[in-house]
């Protein structure tokens, strides 16, 4: 087929995705520029779409094929964006996107930018044809790599797997002049139809601006939900569906409910005040066709308050959200909240909508699924509704796009469906497997689909950008326990790390990403920097199917990975992720010992990240023990400033997993021994010797196994909350639900057992 017919098939298909209200996929190889294939493209859209919304993305504008792309623009109206900051785009609308994947293609840009461009558009990629990988550098490419490996031991697999879902595909067209071109067929356009009745509390008007079933349900929803003093409704659905637009409409619908002064104050909240426009705007729309007056209030050019005779919602950022006062909760991409806050609205407002993407760039949803929704589950039991919105509305249904990116992004991925002999099974039954990315990326697509489930959801952010990390960097690998019949039951994401050279150890602060363990060793205890020369691994992800939870699973899998690095001659296997109890308790029972843990709450989880190893030789041992004190001093040090807000079941169980046998002696200074002993006679109350006090507790957590004295778990977390966190008695007894007098009570019998243990 020549060119001209080439470009003349692109046009017809650009018109017939038009009328259908699809969207097209075109990725042209970069010789598509040169020969004016790609200008041709965007003049005949430009004839289609009149006055088209197009933005180009890109690595840097001076990048050579970004600068010929330009060059073939000058005469069409566009706007550009620099990769790093596309999330700014996220919520917005345009006709067509444009990538230059030459220098950069990172997966999460992927998801947002395809996810921006409406129904009739097209998301064009240009870049390498596929026969063209092996030589296909970005600066992602170079991120997956970290010493002693360098990009020529990175294997392209993800890319692969890419043009292996995009060639030939349904509503794709791909075009290499020199080699293949393929086009997909287009889908048939799918009617919009509104079926679902109207309900009878709110406003028909604003019923008659829901453009799905969908909202009307959710509509419906609240007013099933009214009457009720106290519940929570869930919305919940892929990208593009509406719920955002849905929460607005309810929020108007909520100001002209009869029930004013119970929603007299509307809370709004989400991850940043740009997620919250659309729920403003369609407040806006709702009010405006029942024509009810109400003042907007800005700042930075996005709504804050809206405020009218009847009622008012206002928008905070999350966390200050948990101490404003308000009849109901509007909560926008829950997903991207952290869990802790989340709860901490359940507990908050007895009336609230939490609307959620299940599916997309984030790959958070599911976990926000599971941790949340069995929680609201059960505690409002009747009072607890939940609604799956499927009907698109930025594109129409059966978009193949959509269907495209999901597929090679991965992002409705799913665990296994397990049956009943499979939920009877035990860890043993199971097959402890190193699982081929070569073979897993290229062939065996419902064990990676399995896989993936399973990370997207156990944890909070597994990313596209993670699928693709792990698919091609060298020093990442897969281990899975799978059952009898094939399925994946548990899942360890892991990486090397150590094993450093003498000169690698000297550069190890400037070391691009990866050693994580080693690094974080090195730059809080600068003299056990050594450690890095030990051959380590890293736990990056573990798993468990959800349905097997609590039954051993994860901790077989673990035994069977260091049985397996032990045979190897690997040092040690670690692990980083938020601190919470739960977690700890998992990792110190399969023998995993704290060595670090970070200053700052991690923006994620809430939660400060901590850092755990298990020694696997004689050598790592010796480090671990002597990591084990310098980490509790500077825990012990750090629990009345950083870490002085610091949940006391987390403080103390950091503090109670040690290794080896080490006692020190209290170091006291000036009288403080003196006025400890006034302390134990009665002479003067803890206050006045709290101080002297510190020596001993300090003593007291330093210390290791035998060495440490036997004190009661109330007694070692007054200790903590009193004496290290310097919290007040009031505070103290409210924690640990005991009376003040009580509690001093236990200080003075816990202070006399450690002095006679310690001095």
């Amino acid at each position: 087929m020549r060119e001209i017919e080439l470009i003349a098939e692109i046009a017809r298909r650009l018109e017939e995705a038009a009328r259908s209200d699809h969207r097209v996929l075109i990725y042209l190889a970069n010789e598509c520029v040169q020969r004016g294939i790609f200008k041709s493209i965007l003049d005949h859209f430009a004839a289609i779409r009149r006055n088209p919304r197009i933005l180009l993305a890109y690595r840097e504008r001076e990048d050579p094929m970004t600068r010929m792309m330009i060059g073939e623009m000058r005469d069409i109206s566009f706007s550009e964006v620099n990769y790093d900051d596309v999330e700014k785009f996220l919520g917005t609308t345009w006709d067509a996107v444009i990538m230059d994947v030459n220098r950069q293609m990172r997966p999460n840009d992927l998801g947002i930018l395809v996810e921006v461009v409406r129904g009739g558009g097209i998301v064009m990629m240009v870049g390498p044809s596929a026969s063209e990988i092996d030589s296909w550098i970005t600066d992602f490419h170079l991120k997956c790599v970290t010493p002693p490996f360098n990009v020529k031991d990175l294997v392209k697999r993800f890319e692969r797997r890419m043009f292996s879902k995009t060639i030939g595909r349904t509503g794709v067209i791909y075009m290499d002049p020199d080699g293949e071109v393929a086009f997909g067929d287009m889908p048939p356009p799918q009617p919009r139809l509104i079926t679902e009745p109207f309900g009878v509390i709110f406003p028909r008007e604003i019923y008659e601006l829901c453009v799905t079933n969908d909202q009307i349900l959710a509509l419906k929803a609240v007013e099933k939900l009214l009457p009720k003093r106290r519940w929570a409704l869930i919305l919940k659905a892929n990208r593009g569906r509406g719920k955002s637009a849905a929460l607005g409409l309810i929020a108007a619908c909520l100001i002209l409910s009869r029930r004013k002064r119970r929603f007299k104050d509307m809370l709004v909240t989400s991850p940043e005040p740009e997620n919250s426009q659309t729920i403003f705007e369609f407040a806006c729309r709702g009010l405006d066709r029942v024509g009810v007056e109400y003042d907007l209030r800005e700042r930075q050019g996005l709504p804050v308050e809206l405020a009218c005779k009847f009622a008012r919602m206002f928008y905070r950022r999350p966390l200050p959200a948990l101490n404003a006062k308000a009849g109901i909760a509007l909560i926008d991409e829950a997903a991207g909240i952290p869990v802790p806050i989340l709860l901490g609205f359940k507990k908050r407002f007895w009336r609230a909508v939490y609307s959620s993407t299940i599916h997309g760039y984030e790959g958070a949803g599911r976990g926000f699924m599971v941790r949340l929704l069995t929680r609201l589950r059960s505690e409002f039991r009747q009072d607890f509704m939940e609604l799956e919105m499927r009907e698109p509305i930025r594109y129409g249904d059966g978009d193949p796009v959509e269907s495209w990116l999901y597929d090679v992004l991965l992002l409705d991925s799913e665990p296994a469906i397990l049956d009943r002999e499979e939920l009877n099974l035990k860890p043993g039954d199971c097959e402890y497997a190193e699982l081929d990315k070569d073979k897993l990326f290229a062939e065996d697509e419902h064990i990676l689909r399995q896989l993936i489930g399973l990370y997207v959801l156990t944890h909070y952010r597994n990313r596209p950008n993670d699928v693709a990390m792990l698919a091609n960097a060298p020093h990442h690998m897969i281990r899975a326990l799978l059952s009898p019949s094939g399925k994946v039951l548990a899942a360890l994401h892991l990486c090397l790390e150590g094993d450093l050279s003498d000169e690698l150890l000297r550069e190890i602060e400037e070391l691009p990403k990866g050693h994580m363990i080693p690094s974080v060793i090195s730059r809080y205890y600068p003299y056990m920097r050594s450690f890095g020369r030990l051959r380590g691994l890293r736990v990056v992800r573990i798993a468990v199917h959800p349905s097997l939870w609590g039954r051993g699973f994860g901790s077989h899998i673990l035994q069977k990975l260091c049985e397996e690095l032990e045979a190897k001659g690997f040092d040690w296997v670690g692990a980083g992720f938020g601190a919470s109890p739960q977690l700890l308790r998992f990792w110190f029972k399969n023998e995993f010992y704290p060595v670090a843990i970070g200053p700052l709450r991690n923006k994620v989880s809430g939660e400060f990240s901590v850092m755990v190893v298990r020694p696997l030789t004689q050598k790592a041992e010796r480090f671990i023990e002597e990591l084990g004190r310098e980490f509790r001093l500077r825990l012990i040090s750090g629990l009345s400033d950083p870490y002085f807000d610091m949940d006391l079941e987390t403080a103390w169980l950091l503090l109670s997993k040690t290794h080896g046998s080490y006692r020190p002696k209290p170091y006291f200074r000036g009288s403080q021994r003196m006025r400890l002993e006034s302390y134990l006679r009665g002479y003067v109350n803890y206050e006045g010797a709290s101080d002297a006090i510190r020596c001993l507790v300090e003593a007291h957590f330093l210390s290791t196994g035998n060495e440490r004295a036997g004190l009661p778990e109330k007694a070692e977390k007054l200790l903590i909350a009193k004496t290290l966190q310097g919290r007040r008695w009031d505070q103290v007894a409210k924690i640990l639900r005991e009376k003040p007098e009580e509690l001093i009570g236990v200080m003075k019998e816990a202070v006399i057992k450690l002095s006679e243990h310690y001095l």
